[in-house]
């Protein structure tokens, strides 16, 4: 790569970070409840791969990926509650039936605005992995989750990693219907959701980093202070 084509990259990839930085912005001003969440799920994510890569589990497909990139990318898992009401997005308490079923809808609008952002671009690639994990994150191991009922491999590694990034999350935060479970607590619910809820193999992945996902959920406490 000569040196022209390589400035052009690097701002490149400077103008996508950039953009991944304002999208996720965008997302938690509307959803007051997850100020943080974010950046959070940036962190335990990256703390999955660390563990994977050193026990060499899924090695041949993470290999295939930039890893910078699927960090940075997670960043768009929840760009669909763009799309979803403020009733429903900012409401002080629990959703109704009706009101979770409308939110769920997050997964499949967040793939149509990914993908129509891509329609725009000549570059799109960077965006796959960012359509993957907005789609899938709340996909179940069993076939329980939305929105397509995927199970076991079927779901992508990328939204099995997302699922365990995003559900430890919202479990040691606070919402106006629940209080925040303790680190402890968050462990044993996604010990227990191994097989069911989430991929064993990752599961076990998890439990080896459980303190570092307490250090990051931590962190975000004592910023508060």
């Amino acid at each position: 790569m000569n040196e022209k084509a390589l400035e052009k990259e690097i701002e490149f990839q400077r103008l996508q970070s950039l953009f991944f930085k304002i999208i996720a912005e965008l997302v938690e001003f509307r959803d007051i409840d997850t100020g943080g969440h974010i950046e959070r799920t940036q962190n335990y994510l990256g703390s999955l791969l660390g563990a994977l890569i050193r026990n060499n589990i899924y090695r041949q497909e993470i290999d295939t990926w930039d890893l910078k990139l699927v960090i940075s990318s997670s960043q768009l898992h929840d760009i669909g509650k763009i799309a979803v009401r403020d009733c429903i997005l900012q409401k002080p308490g629990k959703l109704t039936d009706q009101e979770f079923e409308e939110m769920k809808e997050h997964t499949v609008q967040g793939v149509k605005i990914i993908e129509k952002i891509m329609g725009n671009l000549v570059r799109k690639s960077f965006l796959e992995t960012a359509k993957i994990l907005a789609g899938t994150h709340h996909e179940k191991w069993d076939g329980s989750g939305y929105p397509e009922g995927l199970k076991g491999e079927e779901i992508p590694l990328l939204g099995r990693l997302m699922a365990i990034a995003d559900v430890y999350d919202a479990l040691v935060s606070e919402r106006p219907y629940k209080k925040p479970f303790t680190h402890k607590k968050a462990v044993e619910i996604t010990k227990e959701g191994r097989g069911t809820h989430f991929d064993p193999v990752l599961v076990d992945i998890f439990l080896e980093t459980a303190d570092e996902f307490n250090e990051i959920a931590t962190a975000r406490n004592n910023n508060k202070s």
